[in-house]
């Protein structure tokens, strides 16, 4: 590999996603070379610094300053698109309504009338108006 090809891989060998034959040239260019083994020390301290700052907690006061913004953000649904949406959502259950009246209104208009049929027959009384 060339210089600038090691330069390049370096973040790869920190991080060791480089293959066993590359890792092994990396390591034995950067025992050699100052100023690849001084971008890998500047690697090497970039990440022990953000592991650092990530694991300290946030400070109370930036949370507390964090929840009471969003509670004050915290508004209800109101507005031309809130009306938008409630009116789109009712015409889609009024469709699907449609829909499943138009399939299952034959069928129970059926049994209805059968037990209409039934309960008159049982009474004794014949269908029609007298």
């Amino acid at each position: 590999m060339t210089h600038e090809e090691i330069k390049e891989a370096l973040s790869g060998y920190f991080d060791g996603q480089l293959g066993p034959a590359q890792a092994v040239e990396v390591s034995a260019h950067i025992a050699t070379c100052k100023e690849c083994r001084a971008e890998l020390d500047a690697l090497t301290a970039l990440s022990a610094g953000v592991k650092e700052n990530l694991s300290a907690p946030a400070p109370a006061a930036m949370k507390e300053r964090l929840l009471a913004r969003a509670r004050q953000e915290k508004k209800p649904l109101s507005g031309p698109a809130t009306v938008l949406v409630v009116a789109f959502t009712a015409i889609i259950l009024f469709l699907m309504a449609g829909v499943a009246a138009k399939k299952y209104m034959p069928t129970l208009f059926s049994s209805v009338q059968g037990m209409i049929n039934g309960a008159a027959s049982t009474l004794g009384v014949s269908g029609g108006n007298k």
